[in-house]
């Protein structure tokens, strides 16, 4: 086995550990967006998210609390991560026409 073929291999298995670990880390963060909403005198924040198809509303907090701002936070953590996700899943793509293209053909060891 030539070099470029161990290369390509050793990428091709650190991009799907990557994209598991990517893919884990977005379903430990909640889904959907944070919504200010005026009520009374007061402004309140909601996550809105959709579950089975039905869009739903949950109360966190007035606006400006610990709460609001943590949730806040780890949307913006799985944004980024979704984001990184989509770019290692490109790599692999490419990483896989190069191999085909080149007569690479890599079976993924079993565990």
């Amino acid at each position: 086995m030539s070099t470029i073929e161990t290369m390509m291999q050793s990428e091709y298995l650190r991009l799907g550990r990557s994209i598991a670990r990517l893919r884990e880390e977005c379903l430990q963060r909640p889904k959907g967006s944070l919504v200010a909403k005026k009520r009374g005198n007061g402004v309140y924040i909601y996550l809105i998210k959709r579950v089975d198809g039905k869009v739903i509303t949950e109360y966190v907090g007035k606006e400006g609390c610990w709460k609001a701002k943590g949730i806040e936070a780890k949307i913006l953590e799985r944004k980024r991560y979704e984001a990184e996700l989509a770019d290692a899943e490109a790599n692999i793509a490419k990483l896989l026409k190069m191999m085909k293209a080149s007569g690479v053909f890599f079976v993924e060891p079993t565990r």
